[in-house]
């Protein structure tokens, strides 16, 4: 029966409610996941950005250092240019000791390999006439335009591996630099290089990418990695080259993009039940109160709703100007029963006629305890003579098919009932309780008198 209090607008309501609850939940939780991701993406990109600018430093350094040792052989040349090769290999042995990526060193009076160290394995290159090789040919021509150092590659070599070429040209008339004497080359192991300054550590914790080859920078072609991570990397950086320069580009791996793995499944699992507890929380406090404000409208005994449940009803029917009726009905003798056969029987009397009522009556009817033996029903919607006078035998012939029985003991149920129709009887609330009642003392004075 006080299922109907929760009204399909009530219940509407908390759906509403519930979801709007969850939604809210869900929003509040993938908000914050992705603050977290951000600010773990954020930092991890810082520390990769700190970690590419020292790899950016290291290769600067480590390349330039090894092409210097090569060019303070250029410049004792330059400055002694009878010397000859029994003058050359130590000098040389001496700049591979302190080298760490040289892979060889050529001097070539006249563009012609005369000196190479070391010799084993690269015999085959002296006597090579530069001249005859165009692709190699160009950067130590531009070399000798420029009387400066120019950085060819990273090429493939054609005994295996990658390189960077340093052509350093020699000049036998310094500061005039007019008189070419020829070229000196240092061939830089492209692997050993980026292995020594941290470079494929640091690829192994990202994706990273290089381009700029004979230090053409972003306008080079690519030599290392996949172009795609240009697109994708959130820092690229210049390695200046003492000619010219190379763009290396820094991304997070493809698969590591937006995830953390652990700690973002921790987030979301504890964000989600954090949610779950708070929202079984809400719902338990709010079936509390509801419990506990049904409570206050039902009465104990019979579970039926009580006088201040019939009271708001009434009223809200009153107020919305709807047709009903009432019926008012007391128990003749209910006194004899409570003293002839106790108070259990009597309360178990109450029970039976709460029962018996709520199956007399229609769906939309409420059967209500206002005190002791007075009960009130409520019918909506019903103001016709003859349907009310229906219910009120659908009504008795419930409440009098069978003698009563309690532990053994029998008595017959008697009562009095009166009944109101609004407006037909009255347009106020208290004057329509107070003519049901009438119309119910009115049948109880008739049953005393018949009695």
């Amino acid at each position: 029966m006080l299922l109907k209090l929760l009204s399909h607008r009530h219940r509407w309501l908390l759906g509403f409610v519930s979801l709007l609850l969850f939604g809210g939940c869900i929003a509040l939780v993938e908000t914050f996941h992705q603050n977290l991701l951000q600010k773990q993406t954020l930092e991890q990109q810082q520390s990769l950005s700190r970690q590419l600018s020292l790899v950016r430093a290291n290769i600067e350094s480590e390349l330039n250092a090894n092409i210097f040792l090569a060019d303070s052989l250029a410049t004792i040349i330059s400055i002694n240019p009878a010397s000859g090769t029994e003058d050359w290999e130590p000098l040389a042995q001496a700049l591979m000791r302190k080298a760490t990526s040289i892979r060889n060193i050529a001097v070539a009076p006249d563009n012609v390999i005369r000196f190479i160290y070391p010799t084993a394995g690269n015999q085959a290159a002296l006597g090579l006439d530069y001249r005859t090789v165009p692709a190699q040919f160009v950067a130590i021509e531009l070399a000798r335009q420029r009387q400066d150092i120019v950085i060819a590659g990273p090429l493939t070599l054609v005994q295996g591996g990658t390189a960077v070429i340093a052509r350093i040209p020699i000049f036998n008339d310094a500061p005039s630099n007019q008189r070419y004497w020829g070229t000196c080359s240092v061939v830089i192991d492209i692997d050993k290089l980026f292995q020594s300054t941290g470079l494929l550590e640091l690829a192994s914790q990202s994706q990273l990418a290089m381009r700029g080859v004979d230090g053409y920078g972003a306008d080079g072609e690519l030599f290392w990695g996949d172009a795609s991570v240009f697109f994708n990397a959130f820092a690229i950086e210049n390695i200046r080259l003492l000619s010219g320069s190379w763009q290396i580009a820094i991304a997070l791996p493809q698969a590591q993009q937006g995830q953390f793995g652990l700690s973002s499944l921790l987030v979301r699992l504890l964000g989600y039940s954090l949610c779950i507890l708070l929202f079984l929380a809400l719902f338990s406090l709010y079936y509390a109160y509801r419990h506990a404000r049904l409570s206050a409208l039902q009465d104990p005994l019979t579970l039926l709703p009580n006088r201040r449940f019939a009271m708001q009803l009434l009223q809200r029917l009153v107020n919305e100007k709807a047709e009903f009726s009432i019926l008012s009905l007391d128990l003749d003798k209910f006194k004899e029963v409570n003293d002839n056969y106790g108070h259990a029987m009597g309360d178990a009397l109450l029970q039976e006629v709460a029962k018996r009522l709520q199956s007399a009556l229609r769906a939309s009817d409420y059967a209500c305890r206002l005190s002791g033996d007075e009960f009130l029903v409520i019918l909506p919607r019903v103001h016709r003579e003859q349907d009310l006078q229906h219910i009120i035998s659908k009504v008795s012939a419930k409440l009098c098919s069978n003698v009563f029985t309690f532990n053994g003991k029998q008595v017959s149920i008697q009562y009095s009932l009166g009944y109101a129709s609004f407006p037909l009887h009255a347009t106020e609330l208290d004057k329509l309780l107070h003519f049901a009642d009438l119309s119910m003392y009115q049948q109880k004075a008739k049953h005393k008198t018949n009695k």
